[in-house]
């Protein structure tokens, strides 16, 4: 689960690289979607666990196909802010609109799995694993096809150059400037080894060493005017690159949070194998998740209109931090039902399910869900207040889901660290001490915590007015929406 959600997240860059530089869009959505659905016919088609290297390929496929999840709200945006005829339409309320469309979407599409796609549906069907994938191909073969009818609807400005390349071009830029450098300089030494030479000698310069001579001094013109040519090029990519630079020590601490947000995603979704189901599927979670994914921010900035409040709590960093205490009363509502969990497993047979009811997994899911409500969105405001440059300022998602991954990746690096080190882990849950897991994810997270509370105070001190106008105005384009 993990490999494939980092994989998607690398993706994400480049879907939205090919998106807005070579092939539009419409055609990056195109492809993302059946690179999907052959994912999910491969699945459907063979069994994974007969044909080795096939995992691989449909985990690649699958990454490809939901990393054009933010290429798709995108074309929403573009597309609620044209159906908006008001004069006081802005872009904010527009993209505000979208994700609220997004939301219900993705609401409706874990309620369809809950009735009738899952194992243990609740709409009276109990469909195999091969008859879920094939629901699941039929239905986004249709709507793909019913995307496709209204591609004269979408459209998108000019193409235009990436970010992403903007580190490539410096790069390049700066290995171009050591060799012309380098070959100036050789070409000075030479030409004053041979008057050395000649003044040595006595012999006097000819005709043709004066051409040289003249040739060598004019190429050198030449670099300087080409040097002078690009100097303010490059010098805005190197003010963007600075820029990025200094969100690193954000991204470095948001990783951990990132970490948290990968277990959720796996043994978050394990301890509900060994608990009382009453026959409710596990895609529930899924859906308390995303809930309180969405309605936190509501209920934050409800909260921040309080006037005693008002002034600390509009702060993007203070809504991060709140974000990440979230994390830890998470990782300790985990940590407890796991220690509970442990104990009545030893008093049962093999296998056999505790009697502790699922409902004691939904705050762990809550509270999760509240952490990535508030962490993505202050970290995506944050990084909007840092960034003033177009069009990079507007990719902030896809650099903050490059992050996640990282943090995914950490998260399996750790569980491989302690499976061979401190055996933790074992082939189920039951066999695991993931409770021992969970508390040094609470320490990780306290510390991480407390770290970033100086890395805000101090290394973001200069932005704290400049970031509180800004929350102001997407506040009060939200309301607006």
């Amino acid at each position: 689960m993990n490999i494939q959600s980092s994989l998607s997240s690398f993706s994400v860059i480049l879907m939205a690289h090919a998106a807005h530089s070579f092939v539009g869009r419409f055609r990056t959505l195109l492809f993302s979607t059946t690179a999907y659905i052959g994912g999910l016919m491969l699945f459907w088609m063979f069994n994974p666990y007969d044909v080795k290297w096939l995992v691989v390929v449909a985990l690649v496929l699958l990454a490809l196909g939901t990393s054009g999840a933010n290429v798709l709200r995108d074309v929403l945006i573009d597309l609620v802010h044209d159906i908006d005829k008001s004069e006081d339409r802005t872009k904010t309320r527009s993209i505000a609109r979208a994700t609220i469309w997004l939301r219900i979407a993705g609401v409706l599409g874990v309620i369809s799995a809950i009735l009738w796609v899952a194992t243990d549906a609740l709409g009276g069907v109990r469909p195999s694993w091969r008859s879920s994938f094939m629901i699941c191909i039929i239905t986004i073969t249709t709507v793909l096809m019913i995307f496709c009818k209204g591609h004269n609807v979408y459209h998108q400005d000019a193409l235009t150059e990436r970010p992403v390349e903007i580190f490539f071009r410096v790069f390049r830029a700066r290995i171009q400037k050591l060799l012309k450098v380098d070959n100036s300089r050789c070409s000075t030494n030479t030409l004053g080894q041979d008057r050395s030479l000649q003044q040595n000698l006595g012999i006097e310069m000819t005709t043709n060493e004066g051409i040289a001579q003249e040739r060598s001094v004019l190429r050198l013109n030449m670099i300087g005017l080409e040097d002078r040519e690009s100097s303010s090029y490059k010098q805005e990519d190197m003010v963007v690159i600075k820029r990025l630079l200094r969100m690193f020590p954000m991204w470095g601490v948001f990783m951990v949070v990132c970490v948290i947000s990968a277990t959720g995603n796996t043994f978050f979704l394990q301890q509900y194998s060994y608990l009382n189901p009453d026959k409710i599927p596990i895609q529930i979670y899924n859906l308390v998740q995303d809930s309180s994914s969405f309605l936190i921010p509501f209920l934050y900035r409800a909260i921040c209109d309080i006037r005693w409040i008002s002034s600390v709590g509009k702060n993007e960093k203070v809504k991060i931090g709140v974000g990440m205490i979230f994390a830890i009363i998470s990782c300790v509502s985990a940590w407890q039902l796991e220690v509970h969990r442990l104990k009545a497993v030893k008093t049962l047979p093999e296998d056999e399910n505790t009697s502790i009811s699922f409902l004691w997994l939904v705050p762990q899911f809550c509270m999760l869900g509240c952490m990535e409500g508030l962490t993505g969105e202050g970290l995506l405001n944050f990084y909007k207040s840092q960034i003033k440059d177009e069009p990079i300022r507007s990719y902030g998602e896809e650099y903050i889901e490059i992050v996640h991954g990282f943090g995914k990746l950490l998260n399996i690096f750790l569980i491989l660290l302690l499976k061979s080190q401190r055996e933790w882990f074992g082939d189920t849950i039951n066999e695991s001490r993931v409770d021992k897991y969970y508390r040094l994810l609470i320490y990780a997270c306290s510390t991480n915590f407390i770290i970033y509370c100086c890395t805000a105070k101090f290394f973001y001190k200069d932005t704290e007015q400049h970031q509180n106008s800004d929350s102001h105005d997407l506040q009060h384009d939200y309301r607006s929406g």
